[in-house]
């Protein structure tokens, strides 16, 4: 179960995207929402943290909580040192669906092997999240330098006050070139650096050793064991949970 905290700013945070909450719109008092059984007065104050973190207000003492305007969301590109983070498009199905619907890469994953008509709608659901602002997650096809066909996604979900978890994944046959090591090191650097995150989590299967070794070479930290953490190819499956500070990052 989430916290009362986030439960509150998700809920608070949906209002806002389906326009209950108008920009330039105060967020109702910190002591109301205590007194309406909202939570106590740190809780509602990590929940309107975590909606700055977002980007969807802005708070000032003396001024309050007020929903900050929508700005045009400007697709990413990133380039690294082995390959180019670059926004979904529609016509990547086919080479999105040699990577998902590979049993040799999402045995990894924490979900199944999806067929096309699964791969469209996740495509079409990452390109419509992508142009909806504020984010909530950079989700990024990963080519290489010379060639635009998708060898993989690079994704950070941003959760909590400026935290974000990892994920990653390569096609099968592009595997030992270092791939994932650089669209990680490249969209790690660009949320630490562009999006001011905190910290980065990334839990990965306990037999997972080349993710494994990746987040270890990347400078992240084991913090422990996540038990019965995903529900996939038939069975319950622990993570090892790893994690990175914006101040030991110098990549």
């Amino acid at each position: 179960m989430a916290p009362k905290w986030r439960e509150l700013a998700d809920r608070l945070a949906a209002q806002i995207r389906h326009g209950d909450f108008a920009p330039g719109q105060h967020l109702p008092h910190i002591r109301d929402l205590v007194a309406a059984g909202e939570g106590s007065k740190a809780t509602v104050h990590a929940a309107y943290k975590a909606l700055e973190a977002q980007g969807l207000v802005t708070s000032s003492r003396g001024h309050g909580t007020v929903v900050r305007p929508h700005s045009p969301v400007r697709p990413i590109r990133l380039v690294g040192k082995r390959v180019v983070l670059r926004e979904f498009t529609h016509e990547d199905v086919d080479d999105v669906l040699a990577i998902i619907g590979d049993d040799k890469v999402t045995t990894w994953l924490s979900f199944d092997s999806r067929d096309r008509a699964q791969t469209v709608a996740m495509i079409e659901r990452a390109i419509e999240r992508a142009q909806l602002g504020p984010r909530t997650e950079i989700y990024l096809a990963v080519t290489k330098h010379d060639d635009d066909r998708v060898i993989g996604f690079a994704r950070i979900g941003l959760a909590g006050v400026q935290a974000g978890k990892l994920g990653y994944a390569i096609a099968a046959t592009e595997w030992g070139h270092g791939y994932a090591t650089s669209a990680a090191s490249t969209l790690i650097s660009h949320a630490f650096k562009e999006l001011g995150l905190h910290r980065i989590s990334a839990a990965i299967g306990p037999d997972n050793a080349a993710s494994i070794a990746i987040v270890q070479q990347l400078g992240f930290t084991r913090e422990g064991v996540l038990r019965d953490h995903v529900f996939t190819n038939g069975a319950w499956r622990d993570s090892v949970l790893f994690s990175v500070l914006a101040h030991e990052w110098s990549w």
